[in-house]
């Protein structure tokens, strides 16, 4: 079997089955070569080298199996960054938090639901061998004594819980207390500094950013922002965001609880906790935190069992005015069965949204990764890519990944030749597209990311009604058809809708280089085809 085809399948294979391991998979692990006996991969993380080696290798060797009837062994290569240990971090005082970013952003895979990095030993364990062990003056343990049972302290028992909860975060200044709780799967690498950041998602941006920044100025904490909802089709960037969140808070406030969960951890630990009768202690670690962090809350309104738990929690942490931050494919009132309480609640602070990126976005995402890469990324090359795919993040990262991958393995430089053939199965070449009225209106509808069915039909909506008078422009630019040809292709009852669309159009392009830019990249799809 070809080497991509079956690596390929093997990502359907998880998709279907693990789907919770599918974005590390498609977005962290880089198949190196196949022979007849072994498969080699890299992981592009060092502890993710641990966790596939212990968790899901045999079942990744069961997959091939099943794939190609051969026994395949998988072998597990480090990356290069990994040559030594990461040293543990010493107890510091954090540093004063910095001004704003100017211009960062992240780059946009869903980790949520990544397995976290194994938490380090406790103190009191024996210390495994060091392969590099340096000679250190034995303690000196003459003056000890024995203590008697009377002079040992014991744990209280209602303390148990505590005992067996651990922090990540040990970095906590003296002085102030810690809470403890488990410590969540936060993606260190998704900052604020790492957030690329433009008209698309400045809101969304800004938002997290200033309820970020109460952690370290509670005394210019606004209200008007508790709770942060984030919406936007998926792989735009909010769970980078939520990341970036609790990184902050962990750098600059360790002492706060933060909990970061996806609506399905939520619901599981709920139903676990139904069962197993624990209730108080899986109200307890959700009610007493100062920021708790939601993913994918449009799949609450499904889930009966989880409506009155995540109400009455909203509420108490609400009326703490601890902060709660959610982010969803769709705005709170688009979610089915979500009951009109929930709604309004979630409706109650600020709702951001996040748009596809535009062209200048897309470009600046590519040119961050090949400067952190270290690798030579020619501008036709940016040019090529970013006006194929700038609908969806991960989609342009996932392209970006797999022609430095083909790059990599062919030892051949990237070139836009080169860069044509590596994506041709998602930019296709040469498709021969005539350009027409649908096919005008399906790339903007693509640019955009609305529906076709939107765009034609009578809805006002502000991000429906742009893309809808940008497709009448350039219909009429480039096929230079008729307003009333054009009136019956978008379905209006009056030729002077096409009209009024194509005089506003030119006026924004004149005054807004938003607008413009938006043009001249749409022109390029459609011409590039």
């Amino acid at each position: 079997m070809d080497f991509f085809l079956l690596w390929d399948r093997i990502l359907e294979y998880i998709d279907k089955n693990d789907h919770q391991y599918y974005k590390m998979f498609s977005y962290d692990v880089f198949p190196i070569s196949l022979s007849d006996s072994t498969l080699v991969i890299s992981p592009s993380r060092p502890y993710l080298v641990r966790w596939i080696d212990n968790v899901y290798k045999s079942k990744l060797e069961q997959i091939i199996r099943t794939l190609t009837g051969k026994d395949i062994r998988v072998e597990i290569r480090p990356p290069k960054s990994e040559d030594a240990a990461p040293a543990m971090p010493e107890p510091s005082v954090p540093a004063e938090p910095p001004e704003p970013p100017a211009a960062p952003f992240p780059e946009s895979s869903e980790v949520s639901s990544m397995p976290p990095e194994p938490a380090p030993f406790p103190k009191t364990a024996p210390p495994a061998a060091d392969p590099f062990p340096q000679e250190v003056a034995p303690p000196d343990f003459s003056s000890l004594t024995p203590k008697t049972a009377d002079e040992v302290s014991l744990p209280d028992i209602r303390n148990y819980e505590d005992l067996h909860e651990t922090s990540l975060f040990e970095n906590v200044p003296k002085g102030e207390s810690k809470k403890t709780f488990q410590p969540n799967p936060v993606n260190e690498e998704y900052t604020f500094e790492t957030f690329v950041h433009g008209n698309c998602n400045e809101i969304a941006y800004q938002a997290a950013y200033a309820v970020a920044q109460t952690a370290t100025h509670p005394d210019q904490a606004d209200q008007k922002m508790n709770p942060l909802f984030i919406y936007g089709p998926s792989g735009l960037g909010k769970t980078h965001l939520l990341h970036a969140i609790c990184n902050y808070i962990h750098k600059y406030k360790p002492n706060l609880s933060v909990l970061f969960v996806s609506s399905e951890t939520f619901t599981n630990e709920l139903i676990d906790a139904i069962q197993n009768h624990t209730m108080p202690k899986f109200r307890a670690k959700y009610r007493n935190l100062d920021f708790l962090l939601i993913d994918d809350v449009q799949f609450f309104g499904s889930r009966d069992s989880t409506k009155m738990e995540i109400f009455n929690t909203f509420n108490e942490l609400f009326d703490k005015k601890k902060y709660i931050i959610m982010t969803s494919d769709r705005t709170p009132s688009d979610i089915d069965k979500l009951e009109d309480r929930l709604q309004s609640r979630f409706s109650s602070g600020l709702v951001a949204p996040i748009s596809p990126p535009d062209y200048e976005i897309c470009c600046i995402i590519l040119q961050k990764r090949a400067e952190k890469m270290g690798i030579t990324l020619p501008k036709d090359v940016v040019d090529y890519i970013a006006s194929h795919i700038n609908t969806n993040v991960r989609e342009l990262e996932g392209a970006f990944n797999k022609l430095v991958t083909f790059s990599h393995i062919k030892k051949e430089p990237i070139t836009l030749p080169f860069a044509r053939e590596a994506l041709k199965d998602q930019i296709p070449i040469d498709s021969g597209q005539e350009l027409t009225v649908d096919f005008i209106i399906d790339t903007v509808c693509k640019y955009y990311g609305v529906k076709k069915d939107k765009l034609l039909g009578n809805g006002r909506p502000k991000k429906i009604v742009i893309p809808r008078q940008i497709a009448m422009y350039l219909c009429r630019n480039e096929l230079h058809e008729s307003y009333p040809t054009l009136r019956d292709c978008f379905k209006r009852k009056d030729h002077s809708t096409v009209l009024y669309a194509c005089e506003r159009v030119e006026n924004d392009i004149e005054n807004d280089p938003q607008t413009k830019a938006s043009i001249e990249a749409i022109r390029k799809m459609l011409h590039s085809r």
